[in-house]
């Protein structure tokens, strides 16, 4: 399985005849994050975070130190940070920094891919994928205009939609995910639905370094 991952990412890993949706899904954003930059001045951070449901067993610690192995190798061979963390509410998540958006697509792929493979489909939750807004010496931008916007995927439905927070005050920002889900709508699968846009705080993005 390991080896099968490394091969992927020495190709640059991002085959657009994905064999199912989820790979079609995720790679989707290969593009989408050009738009964003050009239309919004979103640039990518190349940071993600995969939050996993945990079990209680040995069987889904083995499957987690699996992923570790996969990271571990791969992070030394791509210059790719990771961190494991368990935050409060019991949820596990992997965190990711590579060198390009490329870089994290395709290890969020090898890390989806060893914890389904292992009969754990049901506990993969979400892939949230960081972005900022371009800063220029002319820029004129308020606080709330720099803090970070994320495009989420959600596993269970195949689909992504934006998660735009509001500082520490827990509200979101409306206005933002609207305009970015209008301006990508084409490039990537988007949920419809807007009742399950799920917010997710507290993202354990501060144990990357930036």
């Amino acid at each position: 399985m390991i080896d099968s991952l490394l091969r992927k990412l020495r190709k640059g890993g991002l085959d657009r005849k994905s064999s199912n949706d989820r790979e079609e899904g995720i790679f989707s954003l290969a593009s989408a994050y050009i738009t964003l930059e050009t239309k919004l001045g979103l640039t990518s951070t190349n940071r993600c975070g995969i939050c996993i449901k945990n079990v209680n067993g040995t069987y889904f610690s083995d499957t987690v130190s699996e992923v570790q192995e996969f990271l571990k190798i791969s992070s030394n061979e791509f210059q790719t940070e990771y961190v494991v963390v368990n935050d409060k509410y019991g949820y596990l998540w992997i965190m990711l920094k590579g060198m390009s958006v490329e870089d994290i697509l395709v290890a969020s792929n090898g890390i989806a891919d060893v914890i389904i493979d292992r009969g754990f489909k049901d506990q993969m939750l979400a892939a949230a994928f960081e972005f900022r807004k371009v800063v220029t010496p002319s820029s004129n931008l308020d606080r709330t205009q720099l803090e970070p916007q994320f495009l989420i995927f959600n596993y269970k439905r195949g689909k992504f939609y934006p998660f735009v927070p509001l500082g520490a005050q827990e509200k979101r920002r409306n206005d933002y995910e609207l305009t970015l889900m209008s301006i990508i709508s084409k490039e990537v699968p988007w949920e419809a639905d807007m009742n399950v846009w799920y917010p997710m705080w507290e993202m354990p993005f501060d144990k990357l370094r930036i």
